[in-house]
């Protein structure tokens, strides 16, 4: 689509910080159903729009609405990095590289999170102290040139909210888009409102009035009836399956149907100019609908298709032919299968025809332990070009693994791992490591266990435990040792206010779950970063401090040195930092002229300090070294 006559407009709104530099799959699966129905669909990718936003403000230097990061903090380092050194995001020729691949893309996440808004359901009913997150959301639609965007034919909006944090900056939009187009129905969908209760949805309904219709699970069949009624001019969404609406002064919810045949679904719309100016894109391909396994009792992703069957998967060959036309159209070779996780019979019969068809791929996809993934499968899945899988572990504990109804336990987790690392498949992998009930001692248990496989590991992300009111511990706390009305300390974990569950789990105190965090954060750190090498130096040997990865800022304690290429972080004891202060410029020096008061003990001891912090870079052949 071209933008000029499209009778939907689909929006993709912010923030899902970690898809920057990619294209969310959403509005482009929407955008092909409506196409094979014969109604013409635009797409707005308003989410990387706030990445270049924000980049740009940044680097000159425009003052962003809300409040600012802390000077100290490691999203103001960010910032001040990005303001001199944003060239390293952007490709020669303009194009975007803080995707996936970039060695730096994660420094402009760490500036967005400090801006992720993640109210409560004071949000619902328009509460002003719920809404002040706003501002910066406001702030850069009134800069995002929506009037102009916006197809002049656009019968109906549609804005698509799969994360939680995506809420309020979706209902700010549906207030600045209703300013622009009061005549075009606004309608929001996605698993954040589907994760809704009934009256939750009611109260959205009454205290944002810019939203006429809400679609809950699937979203195809409902949205093509909206737009039907839009483009005719018989707006009666009350009647549409899925829909939750404004009618006859109340709020009407219409009980779901069936979901589309996933079978028959068209390839993704993915739009064209939008992946253009992508450095790397990955394009998403759906493989389910569910969870294969669907019994975990903490996860509510299965909550998310009433009206079908809980499992819905795609049939290798048609899959295998959606890959083999997005490559050939858009020129992309990378591919992330959208799944809760892969069935292990599933993956080999695609793997046999990936190989046999000739396809250089590269894929990533989610997956769960499971012993029909044997060492012979994923061999099978390296060679047909599996970069890494995506495997919520969450724990080794047995006892505590049982409780929740994972597939595995700790022996079958284990071998996973060390089949995945004896055949070369990069994991990463999540961890829980407060499900329910868990002692200090199991949860230490289970990262011991982790540690031994941390060199096969390509990313470690930890998820302290938050029950969610959709879940089945949601539903009944009692049955999984929580005390519910009991307030514990949230700590972002599901990053959707509206959905947290007030309980406490009385299996550790709170100083042993602090430190339970604790360690595996920094265990998590030490796989996710890049750690300096610790090296003995030459007297002689020619170092500069390596600056361009550095953000300094003086403070009452030292020198805070954060390395955003490494993500290491330190603070520099003042004595030290005055031996490096001089060095900040780039001049050279050695262990030999670093300071004069130093021994060479000494100096091989501050030299170690500052590799930690990977601040230091051998200096090229032909100079030399102050005062040498």
């Amino acid at each position: 689509m071209d933008g000029t006559d499209a009778d939907v407009w689909l929006v993709f709104p912010p923030l899902i910080e970690t898809n920057f530099g990619s294209f969310y799959p959403s509005t482009a699966v929407l955008a092909a159903y409506l196409h094979a129905q014969g109604l013409r669909a635009d797409q707005a990718d308003l989410n990387e729009d706030f990445a270049v936003w924000l980049l740009r403000s940044t680097v000159d230097g425009v003052p962003l609405a809300g409040t600012p990061p802390p000077a100290e903090s490691t999203a103001a380092a960010a910032g001040r990095w990005l303001a001199r050194s944003w060239h390293k995001l952007v490709e020669e020729d303009g194009r975007h590289g803080f995707g996936p691949s970039s060695d730096y893309g994660h420094v402009l996440q760490l500036l967005a999170r400090h801006y992720v808004v993640d109210p409560d359901e004071g949000v619902l009913d328009r509460d002003p102290a719920a809404v002040e997150g706003a501002a910066l959301y406001r702030q850069f639609y009134e800069q995002a040139g929506l009037a102009t965007r916006m197809p002049p034919a656009t019968a109906l909006i549609g804005i698509s909210v799969p994360m939680g944090p995506q809420l309020l900056p979706a209902l700010e939009l549906a207030e600045q888009l209703k300013r622009l187009r009061p005549a075009a129905p606004i309608v929001l969908g996605g698993p954040a409102l589907s994760l809704m209760s009934p009256p939750e949805i009611e109260r959205l309904l009454v205290g944002w009035d810019a939203v006429d219709a809400v679609v809950r699970f699937d979203g195809e069949i409902p949205l093509h009836q909206l737009a039907v009624q839009a483009t005719t001019g018989q707006w009666r969404p009350e009647v549409v399956p899925g829909v939750s609406c404004r009618a006859a002064g109340t709020v009407r919810h219409v009980p779901p149907g069936a979901g589309p045949a996933i079978n028959l679904l068209p390839v993704p719309a993915y739009p064209a100019p939008a992946l253009a100016v992508l450095g790397d894109p990955v394009l998403g391909v759906t493989q389910a609908r569910g969870c294969y396994w669907g019994k975990c009792d903490y996860c509510d992703f299965v909550e998310l298709y009433d009206g079908s069957p809980p499992f819905r998967g795609r049939r290798p060959d048609g899959f295998v032919a959606e890959l083999r036309t997005l490559a050939d159209t858009f020129g992309v070779s990378k591919f992330s299968f959208i799944t809760e996780s892969i069935p292990p019979a599933f993956a080999r019969r695609v793997c046999a025809d990936i190989l046999a068809q000739g396809l250089d791929l590269r894929w990533s996809s989610f997956a769960m332990v499971d012993r029909r993934f044997d060492r012979q499968l994923l061999a099978l899945m390296v060679e047909a070009g599996c970069e890494f899988l995506t495997i919520g572990m969450e724990t080794t504990v047995t006892r505590v693994l049982k409780l929740v109804h994972k597939s595995a336990d700790r022996e079958e987790n284990l071998r996973f791992l060390a089949d995945a690392r004896d055949v070369g498949l990069p994991l990463v992998i999540n961890l829980i490591p407060d499900l329910p009930t868990t002692t200090f001692d199991e949860a230490m248990g289970a990262l011991a266990d982790v540690r031994e496989f941390a060199p096969g590991l390509r990313a470690v992300a930890v998820f302290p435990f938050e029950p969610t009111r959709s879940s089945q511990v949601g539903r009944t706390p009692e049955l999984f040792g929580l005390d519910v009305g009991v307030a514990a300390t949230t700590t972002g974990q599901a990053e959707y206010a509206l959905n947290h569950l007030v309980s406490n789990d009385p299996a550790m105190t709170p100083a042993e779950r602090a430190e339970v965090h604790r360690q595996y954060r920094a265990f998590a750190e030490t796989v996710n970063g890049r750690p300096a090498v610790l090296r003995a130096y030459g007297s002689d040997e020619l170092l500069r401090v390596a600056v361009e990865d550095l953000d300094l800022l003086d403070s009452e304690a030292g020198l805070v040195c954060t390395n955003l290429r490494t993500r290491a972080r330190a603070v520099i004891p003042e004595r030290v930092a005055g031996m490096v202060r001089p060095h900040l410029a780039g001049r050279p020096f050695s262990p030999a002229t670093m300071h004069p008061s130093l021994s060479p003990t000494g100096a091989a001891r501050v030299l170690a300090s500052l590799d930690r912090v990977a601040m230091l870079a051998p200096l090229g052949p032909g100079a030399r070294a102050a005062g040498g």
